[in-house]
């Protein structure tokens, strides 16, 4: 929050400028009052002039200001908003792989949609408020001890009473609003959940359960934020008593006073003025309070997001991979007690090609993804050139590594946008990359070619042509290091073999490929294939080795070679 502020310092600066004048020149409104109704309960024409020319330049004035105050408050919302939203953003991308996948994407959706919403209506504005009314009120006050001490002296008696409000809701709105936050975040979940698996609903007809489902979230949470708002009426409907009351009470002091002789007509009507110019702010502040307090959580959570700093990854040293990739002693575990990967040691060479086999949930995309850094927590080491991952610079190692997901996603631009992901890239580059991944024939049917829109997570193609897209993603950057996890499970056996050759057959790549595909064609062109079980490496070798001595790997080989064919 303090670095949104101090961005819009100069908005917060020209907003309490004007709120200071409009304020101020609002309670001045019941000096004008009193010297009407004086003048004119005296018959003094010469007064009574005076005032009216007066106020005809000062109200315009006053209004002028108060466009002013209302262009500026709004400005400073927008920027703060926007600010804070920026951050939290930015914090979230700041996040490493494996702590951006311990928790659920629909709370970093509720924390930039739900929680900025809960902080703009229940924290910025409100502030605003309470700020603009402290100055009605310190003005009023200064005022009225000018026209009558007594009658200022019962009314701060009062607003002591008046006071003590905030403090009795103040904590009970703050377990509302928590419980708003949290309700609003799980909301998001579960409508995210259904609209992501709109194709299983359809296919198994499970409409009206999934209707019956929102309906009773929906319910959850408008009922969590109605008792949040019965909270806030409670609050304010006491306020208002009490305003109400106190009111009353300067009234009925001053008319005495007027009857004593101790006051003139004019007088009255100024106090009453500014009675509720003192009475008024107390019972917007009274209502403010609380919901700026309220909120404290959620804005402690945004903060949380927004300042975020990487604590596993803070090298930096500048990675290099001129030699080799190193793992030594390495494990992992998801979970404390599930060991996914144990005792692993690895070396990657330079320009060498490696096929990483065996059974599904054998630890393989595990292995990649933490020699890539997507996971700090690891036991052992890796190394690049000899260098620990952890000392290098985070940002500069994504720059040696592509990766080619089984599971494509598409960004909802074109083509080309999802090919280049808004890099520079000559038109050459983008030709041999395109012709590369095997997607020329598709984008020359195409009638805007490269120009071509994806749609929503490339819903415009299919699954292989998807693929293909992301192979000409991956081979543009030219990275030293090229990872292909399952990436062409969703294109045809002869596609598959096409740009997996390709990609053999480039010398200066370092390929790992993880793969169930086990053509002997393709596997005789891996320099070693590495073959796991349980999160161990079992065995490692040419193709041809591995056959004459690898019990596991021959098993898992001939297995898998007769379901394919």
């Amino acid at each position: 929050m303090r670095e949104a502020l101090l961005k819009n310092k100069g908005l917060i600066t020209l907003t309490v400028c004007f709120s200071l004048i409009v304020s101020s020149g609002s309670v001045f409104v019941a000096i004008l009052l009193q010297r009407i109704i004086d003048a004119a309960v005296k018959g003094d024409m010469g007064l009574f002039q005076q005032t009216l020319i007066f106020s005809i330049i000062y109200v315009p004035l006053l209004g002028l200001f108060g466009y002013l105050y209302s262009i500026c408050s709004k400005a400073l919302i927008r920027g703060w908003t926007v600010t804070l939203r920026e951050r939290v953003f930015r914090g979230i991308l700041r996040r490493n792989f494996e702590e951006f996948s311990n928790t659920n994407t629909s709370d970093y959706l509720s924390a930039l949609s739900n929680d900025i919403k809960l902080i703009e209506e229940n924290y910025v504005q409100p502030l605003l408020i309470t700020l603009q009314n402290i100055i009605i009120f310190v003005a009023s006050l200064l005022i009225m001890l000018f026209l009558s001490p007594l009658v200022t002296g019962i009314l701060v008696g009062c607003m002591i009473l008046m006071f003590t409000v905030p403090s009795l809701f103040g904590k009970a709105l703050q377990k509302r609003q928590i419980a708003v936050s949290s309700q609003m975040s799980v909301f998001t979940s579960r409508l995210k959940d259904m609209l992501s698996g709109y194709e299983v609903i359809k296919s198994y007809s499970m409409g009206n359960h999934v209707e019956k489902k929102f309906a009773q979230e929906n319910e959850t949470a408008a009922n969590t934020k109605f008792s949040a708002d019965r909270t806030l009426a409670l609050n304010e409907g006491v306020s208002e008593i009490l305003g109400s009351l106190t009111q009353f009470a300067v009234v009925f002091i001053a008319a005495f006073l007027i009857l004593t002789g101790k006051l003139s007509a004019g007088s009255l009507v100024a106090l009453v003025q500014l009675s509720n110019g003192f009475v008024g702010p107390v019972m917007m502040i009274m209502q403010n309070m609380p919901r700026i307090q309220g909120v404290k959580p959620v804005v402690k959570r945004i903060d949380a997001l927004a300042d975020y700093e990487e604590a596993s990854f803070k090298g930096e040293i500048e990675p290099r991979f001129h030699d080799k990739l190193q793992a030594a002693g390495l494990g992992f575990a998801y979970k404390e007690g599930r060991s996914v990967l144990s005792n692993i040691d690895l070396i990657v060479l330079k320009g060498k090609k490696y096929a990483l086999v065996g059974p599904s949930g054998c630890g393989k995309s595990t292995l990649v993804k933490l020699l890539s850094g997507c996971y700090a927590g690891y036991h052992g080491t890796i190394t690049y050139d000899g260098i620990e991952l952890k000392q290098l610079d985070k940002n500069r190692l994504q720059k040696l590594t592509s990766t080619i997901h089984q599971q494509v996603y598409m960004f909802d631009t074109d083509i080309r946008g999802n090919i280049c992901l808004y890099e520079a890239f000559s038109e050459k580059e983008i030709q041999s990359a395109v012709q590369m991944s095997g997607i020329d024939k598709l984008i020359a049917q195409l009638p805007n070619g490269l120009s071509s829109a994806v749609g929503e997570n490339g819903s415009n193609f299919s699954g292989g042509q998807r693929q293909r897209i992301a192979v000409a993603r991956a081979l543009i950057r030219n990275m030293p290091i090229l990872i292909l996890d399952e990436g062409t499970s969703a294109v045809d056996m002869q596609t598959a073999y096409e740009i997996e050759k390709r990609l053999l057959d480039v010398p200066d790549l370092t390929l790992i490929t993880i793969t169930h595909n086990m053509n002997p064609d393709l596997l005789s062109l891996y320099d070693q294939i590495i073959y796991m079980e349980e999160g161990h490496i079992v065995e490692m070798g040419s193709l041809e080795e591995l056959l004459e001595r690898g019990e596991g790997f021959r098993r898992f080989f001939t297995l898998e070679k007769s379901v394919a064919e």
